[in-house]
Formats: structure tokens, C-alpha cells, sequence
């Protein structure tokens, strides 16, 4: 039950959250102020939705961030919530996976032991991982903005 609850359950939380902190958000914006300003609300809501969730903490803020970021850029590039949820729900399919539904901790499919050494990478993991995914996903929307416009460009006109 708990495999059925994080597949269905992180889906549709990833997609409202997706269609309210960023779709709506932009939607309501977007023609009001500058779209950098939209993203710098989006991204603070973002944020200030998982410290609901997850706690507050300094990494907490710093990793929502970064994601929140990742998840903006991922929409405002394609233009789609797909793209958008579709990260949002694989991060949190993983979490899921990883470290159970929230506060029961015990729904966890693989179980993680932590051992009494903290070196630099386990402790800073979070950051790592989520600024190689905002690097990787600005330079997947940039190769896809690149052969979104080539192929726009190569197409033949009809003429009357």
C-alpha cells in the first residue's frame, strides 16, 4: 500500500502544488511585473511551501531554493507544467522511495542507515545534487530552446 500511496499520492501533490505555486502564480503575474520578479515570488512560495512540509532549517531553505529555482526555470523554458511536474514528481517519487511517506517514516521501500562519520559529501549531499540539477537542467533547456528554433526555422512557409 504505501508503493501505491507514493506513486498516486506524489503525483497529484507535485502536480497541485506545480499548477498553484508556478502555473497560477505566472498566470496571475506575468503581465503585471517583470517575469523576473514573478520567478523570485514563485521560487519564495516554493520555498516557503516545503518549510511547511519539511521543517525549518537553513538547508531546508538553501535546497528549497535551488529546487524551486530548477522547477521555474523548467516551466518558464517550455512553457508546460508537464516538464515542470514531471521533475517535481521523480524528486519526490525518489524521496518517497527513500525515506518513506511524510511522518511515517517506516513506509520507506529502501532503508538507509547512517553511520557515526559525517565527511564533507554526505553532509552537503543536498546541495550538490540539487545545483547539478539546475546546471544540467539549464543546459538540457538550452539544447532544447537551440533545436526548438532550428526546427521552427526549417520548416517551408506556404505561400498564396
Amino acid at each position: 500500500m504505501p508503493i501505491l500511496e507514493i506513486f498516486v499520492g506524489y503525483f497529484f501533490g507535485s502536480l497541485i502544488n506545480d499548477l498553484i505555486v508556478r502555473g497560477y502564480i505566472f498566470g496571475l503575474l506575468k503581465d503585471k511585473i517583470h517575469i523576473g520578479w514573478v520567478s523570485v515570488v514563485s521560487i519564495l512560495i516554493y520555498a516557503l511551501d516545503d518549510y511547511w512540509y519539511a521543517g525549518f532549517s537553513l538547508s531546508n531553505i538553501i535546497f528549497s531554493i535551488i529546487l524551486g529555482l530548477s522547477l521555474t526555470l523548467a516551466f518558464y523554458k517550455t512553457g508546460s507544467i508537464w516538464a515542470d511536474t514531471g521533475i517535481h514528481y521523480g524528486l519526490n517519487m525518489a524521496y518517497g522511495l527513500l525515506f518513506g511517506l511524510v511522518g511515517n517514516p517506516e513506509s520507506a521501500i529502501v532503508s538507509i542507515k547512517e553511520t557515526g562519520r559525517h565527511p564533507y559529501l554526505s553532509t552537503n549531499l543536498q546541495y550538490t545534487i540539487s545545483a547539478i540539477l539546475f546546471i544540467f537542467l539549464f543546459w538540457l533547456l538550452k539544447y532544447y530552446s537551440i533545436n526548438h528554433n532550428r526546427h521552427i526555422n526549417n520548416k517551408v512557409p506556404f505561400s498564396a
